[in-house]
């Protein structure tokens, strides 16, 4: 388990898309209290604020098109500004993929908390949509891999489970993926692999 650091907000940019108001005042207040920069826009979001590093917004008067993205795909930690507890203004703001949340009226109290959670919830979504990236990447290269042990089973005279276990270990040695080792195999790699694994060795030469 990866421990969360508590972020450094000092010199980061936040956006309020909001109206004006003595709450989205005293809100930037507090960011700026702890060192950051601010903008308050609305309705639009301003071309050059697409690059800052975490949005609040008006999710009471939230509207699909608000953002300039597909809901759920911010680049950014997005803070919902909560007065309503309508379920369909609930439903509305998660599916924008909201990372935490401020209830309004805001208070003294609340906005460095949620900032420290939005940063941590966005950091883990991210790694876990790139995890699953990859997992797509690597099934969709499993016939490469089933081709391998297929090529391997009968050029070597080994089993499913022992071919597998060839590949796998040859892999691990260049510290690839199964699935990358198995892309490069060609027939001049295949035979040196069959080679070594009748030394008892798996390393393929480049």
């Amino acid at each position: 388990m990866i421990r969360f650091r508590t972020p450094n907000f000092r010199g980061r940019h936040a956006v309020i898309l909001h109206r004006k108001s003595n709450g989205t005042e005293q809100l930037a207040r507090q960011l700026e209290r702890l060192g950051m920069t601010v903008e308050i826009c609305w309705p639009a979001l301003p071309t050059e604020n697409l690059t800052a590093d975490v949005i609040f917004f008006d999710a009471d008067n939230g509207f699909d098109g608000l953002f300039p993205w597909s809901p759920g795909e911010a680049p950014m930690p997005l803070i919902a500004l909560l007065g309503s507890e309508l379920p369909g203004r609930l439903e509305w703001a998660l599916a924008q993929g909201i990372a935490s949340h401020v209830v309004k009226p805001v208070q003294s109290s609340g906005v460095f908390s949620a900032l420290v959670i939005a940063a941590s919830n966005f950091d883990s979504a991210k790694a876990q949509r790139a995890e699953l990236q990859d997992l797509k990447a690597r099934l969709g290269r499993r016939p490469e891999v089933i081709k391998a042990v297929v090529n391997l089973m009968q050029l070597g005279l080994l089993d499913e489970d022992a071919a597998f276990g060839c590949l796998r270990s040859a892999a691990m040695d260049e510290r690839i993926t199964i699935e990358e080792f198995c892309s490069r195999l060609d027939g001049d790699r295949l035979n040196q692999l069959i080679l070594h694994q009748a030394r008892g060795k798996w390393r393929v030469e480049e």
